[in-house]
Protein backbone atom coordinates (compact mmCIF):
# COMPACT_ATOMS: atom_id res chain seq x y z
CA UNK A 1 0.00 0.00 0.00
CA UNK A 2 1.45 3.52 -0.89
CA UNK A 3 2.15 5.57 2.58
CA UNK A 4 0.73 8.90 1.60
CA UNK A 5 3.09 12.00 1.36
CA UNK A 6 0.12 14.91 1.67
CA UNK A 7 -0.22 14.57 5.47
CA UNK A 8 1.66 15.80 8.58
CA UNK A 9 4.63 13.81 8.72
CA UNK A 10 6.93 13.79 5.47
CA UNK A 11 8.00 10.45 4.25
CA UNK A 12 11.99 11.10 2.98
CA UNK A 13 12.23 6.81 2.87
CA UNK A 14 9.74 3.98 3.54
CA UNK A 15 9.40 0.23 3.96
CA UNK A 16 5.71 -0.09 1.84
CA UNK A 17 3.70 -3.46 2.19
CA UNK A 18 5.03 -3.88 5.71
CA UNK A 19 1.86 -6.05 6.30
CA UNK A 20 3.43 -8.38 4.58
CA UNK A 21 6.34 -8.59 6.39
CA UNK A 22 5.14 -7.75 9.57
CA UNK A 23 6.68 -11.08 11.85
CA UNK A 24 3.81 -12.78 13.34
CA UNK A 25 1.26 -10.92 12.38
CA UNK A 26 2.14 -10.45 8.51
CA UNK A 27 -0.73 -10.78 6.27
CA UNK A 28 -3.32 -9.83 8.89
CA UNK A 29 -1.99 -6.52 10.15
CA UNK A 30 -2.92 -3.08 10.11
CA UNK A 31 0.52 -1.90 10.01
CA UNK A 32 0.77 -1.12 6.12
CA UNK A 33 4.19 0.88 6.27
CA UNK A 34 7.11 2.09 7.69
CA UNK A 35 9.00 5.36 7.31
CA UNK A 36 10.92 8.01 8.19
CA UNK A 37 10.84 11.54 7.57
CA UNK A 38 9.85 15.25 8.76
CA UNK A 39 8.11 14.78 12.20
CA UNK A 40 4.49 15.78 12.18
CA UNK A 41 4.96 17.84 15.37
CA UNK A 42 7.89 20.31 14.33
CA UNK A 43 7.25 23.84 14.28
CA UNK A 44 8.41 26.96 12.32
CA UNK A 45 12.11 26.33 11.34
CA UNK A 46 12.34 22.89 12.57
CA UNK A 47 13.17 20.06 10.91
CA UNK A 48 13.35 17.05 13.19
CA UNK A 49 13.24 13.27 11.77
CA UNK A 50 11.26 11.07 13.31
CA UNK A 51 10.26 7.38 12.15
CA UNK A 52 6.55 6.15 11.70
CA UNK A 53 4.53 2.86 11.72
CA UNK A 54 1.95 3.77 9.49
CA UNK A 55 -1.76 1.77 10.13
CA UNK A 56 -4.54 1.55 8.05
CA UNK A 57 -8.25 0.75 8.72
CA UNK A 58 -8.86 -1.02 5.38
CA UNK A 59 -10.90 2.30 4.30
CA UNK A 60 -8.73 5.28 5.63
CA UNK A 61 -5.26 6.48 7.61
CA UNK A 62 -5.77 5.39 11.03
CA UNK A 63 -4.87 8.19 14.26
CA UNK A 64 -3.69 5.29 16.02
CA UNK A 65 -0.47 5.74 13.42
CA UNK A 66 2.66 6.29 15.79
CA UNK A 67 5.48 8.29 15.32
CA UNK A 68 8.73 8.29 17.37
CA UNK A 69 12.37 10.29 17.45
CA UNK A 70 14.62 8.25 15.73
CA UNK A 71 16.93 7.52 18.82
CA UNK A 72 14.03 6.09 20.74
CA UNK A 73 13.41 4.08 17.94
CA UNK A 74 16.93 2.80 18.27
CA UNK A 75 16.73 2.79 22.19
CA UNK A 76 14.00 0.81 21.70
CA UNK A 77 15.78 -1.61 19.74
CA UNK A 78 18.24 -2.01 22.69
CA UNK A 79 15.95 -2.61 25.17
CA UNK A 80 14.23 -5.30 23.64
CA UNK A 81 17.92 -6.73 22.94
CA UNK A 82 18.31 -6.83 26.20
CA UNK A 83 15.48 -8.01 27.38
CA UNK A 84 15.76 -11.47 25.10
CA UNK A 85 19.80 -11.21 26.79
CA UNK A 86 17.71 -11.49 30.23
CA UNK A 87 15.35 -14.00 29.33
CA UNK A 88 18.28 -16.04 27.46
CA UNK A 89 21.13 -15.36 30.60
CA UNK A 90 19.44 -16.51 33.51
CA UNK A 91 17.71 -13.60 34.45
CA UNK A 92 20.59 -11.33 34.56
CA UNK A 93 20.51 -7.80 33.39
CA UNK A 94 22.49 -6.48 30.56
CA UNK A 95 24.31 -3.39 32.32
CA UNK A 96 25.65 -0.30 31.12
CA UNK A 97 27.02 3.11 32.37
CA UNK A 98 24.01 5.08 30.27
CA UNK A 99 21.47 2.42 29.57
CA UNK A 100 20.35 1.63 32.92
CA UNK A 101 18.23 -0.89 32.50
CA UNK A 102 15.96 -2.31 35.46
CA UNK A 103 13.04 -4.79 36.28
CA UNK A 104 9.85 -2.95 36.72
CA UNK A 105 8.02 -2.74 39.99
CA UNK A 106 4.73 -2.57 40.91
CA UNK A 107 1.91 -4.55 42.18
CA UNK A 108 1.92 -7.69 39.49
CA UNK A 109 2.73 -10.79 39.01
CA UNK A 110 5.97 -10.57 37.83
CA UNK A 111 7.23 -14.12 37.87
CA UNK A 112 4.23 -15.19 36.05
CA UNK A 113 5.25 -12.15 33.79
CA UNK A 114 8.79 -13.09 33.27
CA UNK A 115 7.86 -16.49 32.07
CA UNK A 116 4.94 -14.90 29.81
CA UNK A 117 7.70 -12.86 28.07
CA UNK A 118 10.21 -16.05 27.77
CA UNK A 119 7.30 -17.32 25.81
CA UNK A 120 6.56 -14.88 23.79
CA UNK A 121 10.46 -14.45 22.80
CA UNK A 122 10.78 -18.26 22.49
CA UNK A 123 7.35 -18.51 20.37
CA UNK A 124 8.47 -15.43 18.23
CA UNK A 125 12.05 -16.52 17.71
CA UNK A 126 11.74 -17.24 14.36
CA UNK A 127 10.34 -13.82 13.27
CA UNK A 128 12.84 -11.85 16.16
CA UNK A 129 15.80 -13.75 14.62
CA UNK A 130 14.70 -12.50 11.12
CA UNK A 131 14.55 -8.43 12.32
CA UNK A 132 17.42 -8.73 14.84
CA UNK A 133 19.70 -10.45 11.37
CA UNK A 134 18.18 -7.19 9.42
CA UNK A 135 19.58 -5.06 12.51
CA UNK A 136 22.69 -6.32 12.81
CA UNK A 137 23.30 -6.20 9.03
CA UNK A 138 22.73 -2.39 8.98
CA UNK A 139 24.69 -2.22 11.72
CA UNK A 140 27.51 -3.67 9.84
CA UNK A 141 27.11 -1.68 7.07
CA UNK A 142 27.85 1.33 9.05
CA UNK A 143 30.78 -0.41 10.33
CA UNK A 144 29.06 -0.41 13.72
CA UNK A 145 29.74 -3.90 14.46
Amino acid sequence: MKIPTHLKHIPLITVENYDLIDGPHHGGTDAKGLSIGIAQWNGAGESEISAKVWRHTGEKWSRQSEELPIHRVLDLATLVCNAIQYCENGHQLPTTADFNVSLAEGEMDSTRLHSLMEEQFAKNREYLDTSLDRLAEALKRLGKI
